[in-house]
């Protein structure tokens, strides 16, 4: 079983994540047994045994589904969840998965209980999860995510400066001369360069760069199965380890599926010239949990299990505010999105087109628009449309002075989450326009540019939010028209305190 994640966990630096999934258990005594439920290294040299059980669901339908753990060692956060889907009407038309977010389309809720209790869940998950897969590096989308989930968005430089006979513009990779310069940068998917669909591609002058298309293994009329890591579904897990032998309730994990009607068209798109005209099932026999449970030696589980009888951790949970805007109605917004006497540690958000779905892009709905470029700002010069945004809590705005540039809110995104996104300028907010080439048959700046313009902050004062909770001020200044969905998703510290197998959660 591989175990590799790409949460970067291990890399992260206190600066950037503070820890809150550390682990106490009021005044017990001191002891050289390591803390079993940290994700990372521990500070022992022991023999640690795995065990793999494939579990069916208990239940399941097409809008829902829930699997039972055993409660025994210690449930490892990589843990996947196996998916797939199948045609169950008309034509597939090489229908595939959101490159961005792959096989997790299928998802819209996700929820970890023990017993009647919910220890953490994630709403709009696909949305979610598009904010999250922003900081997968393209290789590691081109080498693995694209076999494991179905997330393509390998970014490469695309090269025209060879010569094809016949035609003054070609491309270099295909006729064996020296790449000296990229004119433009692109998505490749999961191949290398030289994979397009024919040599007639690069008989169109007027774009040299090819089209890229998803592998036909990958697309939905081959079944393929893909997983999702626990500690995607829950990113809690990804610095602490549920303790299942400690638990004496039943821990369960319920997955509510979106939704496959053909007006919808929420789970998968298809390219240029198909239309989404069919609907597919989730198969119940290959949706299956794969949980690895760990082991160390008996003595130093039951002496960590006497130790913690009484046993406190803090982690994160996320909690969902969205409004359905127009182009009017963004701006000069006042949103309250919640928080009320609790500790919240960073406020992320997005803006959805809703006209856009699976048929007329390889996104699907699961993207952030920004401002569009306009005239009208600033007389006689062409500038991009902004944002003008602040949060508001506890009687301070987070900023003295409302933020306005796009490049400030990508340096935001940096300082919030400690890594910086693999997106490139044009994707964010428009500018830079370097984008080329097509995908699917669709113009790869039509379908990616202003398309990844997300919103994040951390809330730097260390404070409980008051009775007012926080307020969004939000103003788009110069959206399309259109009818939009604003999602504010915001992180908030709970307790949890297992007492004799039994866990009580509540907000910090």
């Amino acid at each position: 079983m591989d175990y590799s994640s790409n949460s970067n966990v291990d890399k992260m630096t206190t600066d950037a994540t503070p820890d809150t999934t550390s682990t106490q258990a009021p005044q017990r005594p001191m002891s050289n047994v390591p803390d079993l439920l940290r994700v990372g290294t521990i500070p022992d040299n022991t023999a640690i045994d795995v065990e793999t059980d494939i579990l069916d669901s208990v239940v399941f339908n097409q809008t829902f589904c829930r699997f039972q753990l055993q409660n025994k060692g210690i449930l490892h956060s990589n843990s996947k969840i196996s998916i797939s889907a199948s045609i169950v009407s008309a034509s597939s038309t090489g229908a595939f998965y959101p490159l961005n977010i792959g096989v997790a389309s299928l998802i819209d809720r996700a929820v970890l209980k023990a017993g009647t209790k919910t220890i953490c869940e994630v709403e709009d998950f696909g949305h979610f999860y598009a904010y999250q897969s922003m900081f997968v590096s393209g290789e590691h989308n081109k080498e693995r995510e694209a076999y494991t989930t179905a997330r393509l968005m390998n970014h490469e430089p695309f090269y025209a400066n060879g010569s094809k006979v016949g035609e003054s513009f070609g491309n270099a990779s295909l006729v064996g001369q020296q790449n000296a310069s990229a004119l433009a940068k692109g998505v490749q998917l999961d191949r290398d360069f030289d994979q397009f669909f024919g040599a007639t591609d690069y008989d169109d002058v007027s774009e040299p760069f090819g089209d890229i298309f998803v592998s036909p293994h990958q697309r939905l009329g081959y079944n393929p199965q893909y997983q999702i890591n626990l500690s995607d579904l829950f990113p809690f897990l990804k610095t602490a380890q549920l303790p299942l032998y400690m638990m004496k309730e039943p821990v369960s994990l319920e997955l509510f599926w979106t939704s496959k009607s053909i007006d919808d068209k929420l789970r998968f798109c298809v390219p240029s010239g198909g239309t989404y005209n069919f609907e597919a099932d989730i198969i119940q026999t290959k949706t299956q949990m794969i949980a690895d449970y760990i082991y160390y030696p008996q003595e130093m589980m039951t002496a960590y299990a006497q130790q913690n009888a009484n046993l406190q951790f803090a982690y994160v949970d996320y909690r969902l505010a969205k409004r359905t805007l127009t182009e009017v109605s963004a701006k000069s917004l006042i949103l309250n999105i919640g928080g009320a006497g609790r500790i919240c540690n960073k406020v992320f958000h997005m803006l959805s087109d809703n006209n856009y779905d699976g048929n007329g892009m390889v996104l699907g709905n699961y993207s952030s628009v920004g401002p569009n470029a306009s005239v009208s700002l600033e007389e006689g010069v062409s500038v991009n449309g902004s944002l003008i945004y602040n949060l508001r809590y506890n009687d301070h705005f987070l900023f003295p002075v409302d933020v306005d540039n796009s490049a400030r809110h990508f340096h935001n995104i940096v300082q919030t989450e400690g890594k910086v996104p693999f997106v490139m300028r044009q994707e964010y907010s428009g500018e830079g326009l370097v984008i080329g080439g097509s995908i699917e048959g669709r113009n790869q700046t039509d379908q990616f540019t202003n398309k990844f313009f997300y919103v994040a902050n951390r809330l730097n004062r260390n404070e409980r939010v008051n009775s007012r909770g926080i307020e969004a001020y939000v103003d788009y200044r110069d959206l399309s028209a259109g009818t939009y969905t604003a999602r504010f998703y915001i992180e908030l510290v709970r307790m949890a305190q297992l007492r004799d197998g039994m866990l009580t959660i509540e907000y910090a």
